[in-house]
């Protein structure tokens, strides 16, 4: 079957497909975060693959198990959300040993899958419950929760108990999608805060 460019348009366009594309992405960027966090710490292959996975996949098992729904990796085809987080945390377990050593290098891939996951967060709960509340809530807690795990795994002091904006980020980001509809524009939002954070280390304190 052929499609012109406007079908393609249109297909990338459904919220649907849009939720999976965020999805892959941020899936990606917490498992590495999670594989470098853990190189960092000297763990061995499969603590790497644990991290990574826990990373990627624990703020979307959490919404999913508050919300009611099937918990979303349990029932992709071929499990492809965790066999993302498995590829990537290898990827990265063999050739990031010298990306592991830069400074703020987790910090970086975290921003990428906050960013990602707080907005497909909020479309999942907007979808789920009809509330903005919920849905707010929803993105915050599959943004954050995934890089809580990962710490909490690693013994690190969780990005959101450290004083910076993290959460609040987030939020400032999904106070853009109410308003605006833009789920690109509300990942922008949320990524430069973070950028900002992680350069300029803005802080509440």
């Amino acid at each position: 079957m052929d499609f012109s460019l406007k079908d393609i348009a249109e297909l990338a366009a459904k919220p649907e497909n849009i939720v999976i594309a965020i999805e892959v992405l941020g899936l990606v960027a917490f498992a590495a975060s999670g594989a470098i966090a853990a190189l960092k710490k000297d763990l061995d292959p499969i603590g790497c693959f644990i991290v990574g996975a826990v990373a990627g996949i624990g703020g979307g098992t959490v919404r999913d198990l508050i919300l009611g729904r099937n918990v979303f990796w349990l029932h992709d085809k071929y499990l492809y959300s965790l066999n993302i987080c498995f590829l990537t945390s290898l990827v990265f377990y063999i050739f990031g040993k010298r990306l592991a050593r830069r400074e703020n290098i987790v910090n970086w891939f975290d921003a990428v899958g906050l960013s990602l996951f707080a907005v497909q967060g909020y479309m999942i709960g907007i979808e789920t419950s009809g509330s903005v509340e919920i849905a707010v809530l929803m993105g915050v807690l599959t943004g954050c929760g995934g890089g809580f795990l990962r710490d909490i795994c690693l013994t690190r002091q969780p990005f959101i108990f450290r004083g910076e904006f993290y959460a609040s980020a987030a939020l400032a980001g999904l106070f853009v999608l109410w308003l605006t509809s833009m789920p690109i524009l509300s990942g922008i939002v949320v990524f430069a805060i973070r950028a900002c954070t992680i350069k300029w280390h803005w802080r509440f304190k």
